[in-house]
């Protein structure tokens, strides 16, 4: 702990001999940052929660076409319309990485060789229907980032096509909605950046008072969110919807980290010179902070090791980590050296020059003994930086921490309470319910899906690998596979290789292997290539339209148990995959698995802070309110029928990591405190609750206005977080100033008793 002190005071006597220095390199790291931000992609959807599968790569490789889908309404049949149509085909066929285009104009062109003058002519080939669609097919394998362009095509496709003014057009598709998706990412980040600096400004204007520069925090951690932007931009990790909340959630922890080296740096200059206040400031405050942030990361890390199999939860617990490490940085890089340059200035210009400055300007420095000598602030009480705030605050600590008993049980109480709460919460587990309902791509999307049946939403696909796949012994197993899905719950039908064959033969599968073949030779290449490539098969299994969570999860069951059932042939592997397939147990796990993570949570900071204090009294008490609002939060959720979300999920393992560090901070200052001479550990609590009790509260209050921000995000997941950590922010604001005083004491007491007790046996032997 010695050596954390003395390295944090050689960095402040460094930044204070050197500022202009110091904000050259921030001002370096700033530009390079730029770089990295500009590598920034995005991914959107299921895939965002698909991890790397073999199985999902190779049918990825071999069948997974994403397409864009046109959807007509009107007029479909007349000849403008058809002559649209045929112009849009033709231009998005020569488009790079579409595989075909098809269309009514194709089946008029094939009959006519042209769009006739006549609707009676046409409407022998197509009939007469109100709507149409027109399919543009990508090649396979495409990435989202690929897609996106295709889309950007078909848009102006749609326009330069000219479709008559009685024709309702509407693109959708995989791609419409993945870039529309992605375009609203970028615009809410963007948003709930601005958002979460206004309301910080705000909440510093009005709560940090008593302060110089007190909006120069909002600095330093914008700062550090572009270094973060950088960060992740070189280390390829995407923007998705999860990680876009994760900005507001660092201008609200890394405004914490330049609040407290702020206050402290304020309470410093009341009794020393700027070139002394700087480095005994940052040697008191920056241990607790350095590892209040470790603390956070290591919470945020937690998320990462329990959802190693969603990308999603992975980028999220990445940006968070590179955040808090980033948003410190910039606290002491940018923050100080432009506090230090202010002091100097106002000193010059006030023309003062005392004891301390002239000592500091021979070039003596401080041991720890002389810091703590030295350390000798005004009575909290007398000092008028206080206030009546940190007054109130250090009298009600002290009367909490008088009555231990009462107060824990009534934590204690709550808790439980709160654990049986959580048992009842509803979840959001459905990706689609994560987004804007009024998004219009997928407001298309649904239009889509009630005029098809339901389309790629309800169909789910199994890879068939293995030798002999256009054997008639193979080709009766997938009949053998359709009779018995068919007759499970939730499965609509099945569309497979032998259900092809079978149509282009007459109802039959030839008797050899050669009558196959022959029959396959007849099929169109286009749809052939749905069936059989890369040397697979595909087959196609649909499901029930608007199935819930759970009966997704049981379709995803029955279809595996009749795929067991039906006894693949030796040799062949039949195995459901897709990104939904995927995607849904996954996040589903998430969420059952969240007491794992917040158990993952508490042992990481339990083990920091034991390897730091190596005391289990101080390893234990900054967790112990943190326990409590574990169960308390669940109260929260229920009172605002907030339901658990996968993002949610984790936030009980974040709750550990973000309150850590206003519990480390009071826990700091009352051991401080209590090594004075003549200092109970009442007027220690007291004391510590008036001197940081504060500062804690305005920046945990500035935490909640940043955090607040995510309510207004047009996304439903992150909103109920943003309204979600806001609450628990503050329970955890209350949690340090009102158990942790009675906890120190029980604990306190409990440790010296012990040591008194292993003192008086070891004494035994000595005097026999």
């Amino acid at each position: 702990m010695g050596t954390l002190r003395r390295v944090f005071r050689s960095v402040g006597h460094e930044i204070q001999a050197h500022p202009f220095a110091t904000l050259l390199l921030a001002l370096v790291l700033l530009f390079a940052a730029l770089g990295g931000a500009a590598q920034i992609t995005s991914v959107t959807g299921d895939q965002a929660f698909t991890a790397e599968n073999p199985t999902l790569e190779r049918f990825d490789d071999a069948f997974d076409r994403g397409s864009i889908s046109v959807l007509l309404r009107g007029e479909t049949t007349n000849p403008a319309t058809l002559r649209a149509i045929a112009r849009f085909d033709d231009r998005m066929s020569s488009v790079e990485d579409v595989a075909y285009v098809s269309s009514p104009a194709d089946q008029v062109r094939a009959e006519y060789g042209r769009i006739p003058d006549s609707q009676a002519k046409i409407e022998r080939v197509v009939g007469s229907p109100d709507v149409t669609f027109i399919q543009v097919v990508f090649e396979p394998g495409l990435t989202q980032p690929e897609e996106r362009p295709i889309y950007t095509e078909a848009l102006d496709a749609k326009e330069w096509s000219r479709f008559p003014a009685g024709v309702d057009v509407i693109i959708t598709g995989s791609a419409a909605f993945s870039a529309q998706l992605s375009e609203l990412i970028g615009q809410s980040t963007n948003q709930l950046l601005g958002l979460a600096v206004g309301l910080m400004i705000v909440a510093l204007f009005f709560l940090f008072r008593g302060v110089r520069l007190r909006l120069l925090p909002i600095v330093a951690v914008f700062t550090g969110v572009i270094y973060t932007f950088g960060a992740i931009g070189y280390a390829g990790v995407p923007n998705s919807t999860l990680t876009s909340s994760v900005f507001p959630i660092l201008i609200g922890l890394g405004i914490d980290y330049s609040v407290q080296f702020h206050e402290r740096y304020e309470e410093e200059l009341e009794s020393a010179p700027p070139r002394t206040a700087l480095p005994r400031a940052l040697s008191g405050i920056g241990p607790p902070v350095f590892i209040a942030m470790l603390a956070a990361a290591l919470g945020f890390g937690a998320t990462w090791i329990s959802t190693i199999g969603s990308p999603a939860f992975v980028w999220f617990a990445q940006t968070s980590i590179f955040g808090v490490l980033l948003t410190f940085l910039a606290g002491i890089i940018v923050l100080l050296p432009i506090l230090t340059l202010y002091a100097r200035f106002r000193r010059r210009g006030l023309g003062e020059l005392g004891s301390h400055e002239v000592e500091a300007e021979t070039g003596e420095t401080e041991t720890d003994a002389d810091a703590s000598a030295a350390d000798t602030n005004p009575d909290p009480a007398e000092s008028d930086r206080v206030g009546t705030v940190g007054r109130a605050l250090g009298r009600g600590s002290r009367t909490l921490a008088a009555n231990p008993g009462i107060v824990l049980l009534v934590a204690l109480l709550l808790m439980g309470a709160g654990v049986q709460a959580g048992q009842g919460l509803d979840t959001l587990a459905d990706t689609e319910e994560f987004v804007p309902q009024d998004l219009p791509a997928y407001v298309d999307l649904q239009q889509f899906r009630s005029v098809t049946g339901g389309g790629s939403a309800v169909q789910y696909d199994v890879l068939v690998t293995g030798e002999g796949l256009k054997e008639p012994e193979v080709l009766r197993w997938m009949q053998r596979f359709e009779g018995v899905a068919t007759g499970a719950p939730l499965i609509q039908g099945v569309d497979s290789p032998a259900t092809l064959v079978a149509e282009h033969n007459g109802g039959e599968i030839p008797e050899t292997r050669g009558g196959v073949e022959r029959v396959l030779d007849d099929v169109p290449e286009q749809e052939r290539a749905r069936y059989y490539n890369d040397g697979a098969a595909h087959i196609t299994v649909i499901g029930a339209q608007d199935m819930t969570t759970g009966e997704t999860l049981s379709f995803i069951s029955n279809v595996r148990e009749s795929i067991r059932f039906s006894n693949p042939p030796p040799g062949v592997d039949a195995t459901l995959t897709g990104s939904a397939v995927i995607s849904t147990p996954s996040i589903v796990d998430q969420i059952e698995n969240r007491n794992t993570t917040t158990g993952l949570g508490v042992l990481f900071v339990f083990g920091l802070l034991l390897a730091y204090y190596r005391n289990l009294v101080k390893a234990i008490a900054p967790l112990v309110p943190m326990l409590f609002v574990i169960g308390w939060q669940n109260l929260y959720m229920a009172a605002l029928n907030i339901p658990v979300s996968p993002l949610g999920a984790s936030l009980g393992a974040m709750t550990v990591g973000i309150g850590a560090e206003y519990t480390i901070i009071v826990m700091e200052r009352y051991y401080e405190e209590k090594a004075r001479t003549g200092v109970s550990k009442l007027d220690a609590v007291e004391t510590a609750a008036t001197r940081v009790g504060k500062a804690i509260s305005v920046s945990g209050m500035t935490t909640v206005f940043g955090f607040s921000a995510l309510t207004l995000s047009p996304f439903p997941i992150l909103a109920d977080f943003g309204y979600l950590t806001v609450g628990v922010i503050f329970l955890t604001l209350v949690a340090a100033l009102a158990t942790l005083p009675p906890t120190l004491i029980v604990l306190d007491t409990a440790s010296e008793r012990v040591q008194a007790f292993l003192d008086g046996r070891a004494e035994t032997p000595a005097r026999t």
